[in-house]
């Protein structure tokens, strides 16, 4: 939503180029501190309260930044906004995975995750809809508005999951279980799975349109790799569900790390030819969105309930800053006269190594069976 805000703030305020990549930035630190912070709270009050109370945080947020009348004031509703979008994405795949029959997990995860690629559609066109209409605010105003009435709905109608009924009360010792002799192997590939996952994503979103413009295309066509970014990830998302009632999950989520860096490599020879361009952000968008749903998937499985939220929390915790250093670093190398062919041809190699990631922490999961032991009373 910041993104389309953006010009608009900018105009308004007379921001420079670095207050506004401040602004958009400030959303992923919350995140990063949501899921690291609040999202293992559901493995000591509960699922549901954890849940509601994040998109409550998330209702605020957008309250604060619609009414903000200078940019520290937007900066702080943003962060708090991440707050609550950080518990809420690390706590959703628990609670999906608690409810759900296993052999259904990959097609709900897959809903799950086709709604990024869907709202980056759908809540971008009414985004910039409701700001030629009405400003900037407009959005943060219906986000906030309907956030909090999804609240009330998690309040009212959704089941706490069996996990979550059976939640730790004092999970003082959950971070140390999931880091121990033991239990570190599988916890630090799929932190390294989730940062690579989270900066090729980001980096993706990001830098995409304007690779595309510095090599010789004109801005439409940057954005037309933008939003086909987009509608690759809904259909990948959605192929993943599909195929996991017929193949592994963990196979299914290795493969997808493997091709989505022969598709960032690939686009380092597409960049003379703008069918191929778009054509290879198609398969971007595809692939980065399948290991998304792929560790959203295998990731809860890991964690026995106990420290299950207190896993995620910290995966996709490690995994934001990924999504913090990718665009950065990209900028910095850019300014360093790296070509945009380069800087794709860059990413390539830590999906890849992702891929061999997956493998390895699936096999030692399966081989320790450590995740399946209770977590030890403090």
């Amino acid at each position: 939503m910041m993104a389309f805000a953006a010009s608009g703030v900018a105009g308004e305020w007379a921001l420079s180029e670095s207050a506004v990549g401040l602004l958009l930035s400030s959303g992923l630190l919350g995140m990063a501190v949501g899921s690291v912070l609040i999202a293992p709270l559901a493995d000591r009050i509960g699922r549901r309260p954890v849940t509601a109370g994040a998109l409550v945080l998330c209702g605020l947020g957008m309250v604060v930044s619609a009414l903000s009348t200078d940019a520290v004031t937007l900066g702080s509703g943003r962060v708090l906004t991440g707050l609550g979008v950080g518990a809420t994405v690390a706590s959703l795949p628990v609670i999906i995975t608690e409810l759900t029959p296993k052999r259904w997990r990959g097609p709900m995860m897959a809903l799950y995750a086709a709604g990024l690629p869907a709202g980056g559609i759908v809540g971008g066109a009414v985004a910039a809809l409701l700001i030629t209409g009405y400003g900037w605010r407009a959005p943060f105003v219906v986000g906030a508005v309907l956030t909090l009435i999804l609240a009330s709905v998690v309040v009212v109608a959704m089941p706490e999951s069996r996990g979550g009924d059976k939640a730790s009360r004092t999970p003082r010792r959950a971070v140390r279980s999931i880091l121990d002799r033991n239990h570190g192997a599988p916890t630090v590939l799929l932190w390294f799975s989730y940062f690579v996952l989270m900066g090729g994503f980001y980096f993706a979103a990001s830098w995409t349109p304007r690779l595309l413009e510095q090599s010789g295309f004109s801005g439409d066509q940057g954005l037309s790799a933008g939003v086909l970014l987009n509608l690759g990830g809904l259909a990948g998302t959605l192929l993943f569900g599909v195929l996991t009632l017929r193949a592994s999950r963990k196979r299914l989520t290795m493969w997808a790390f493997a091709c989505c860096g022969l598709a960032f490599l690939a686009m380092t020879f597409a960049m003379g030819s703008l069918t191929a361009a778009l054509l290879v952000a198609i398969a971007i968008g595809l692939f980065v969105n399948a290991c998304a749903a792929g560790l959203h998937s295998i990731g809860p499985e890991l964690y026995s309930p106990p420290v299950r939220a207190t896993g995620m929390g910290w995966a996709m915790g490690v995994g934001r800053l990924g999504a913090l250093a990718a665009p950065i670093l990209a900028g910095v190398l850019l300014d360093n006269a790296w070509s945009p062919e380069s800087l794709f041809r860059l990413l390539a190699w830590p999906m890849i190594a992702a891929a061999l990631a997956v493998l390895l922490m699936v096999r030692r999961a399966r081989k320790d069976a450590v995740f399946s032991q209770p977590v030890p009373a403090p």
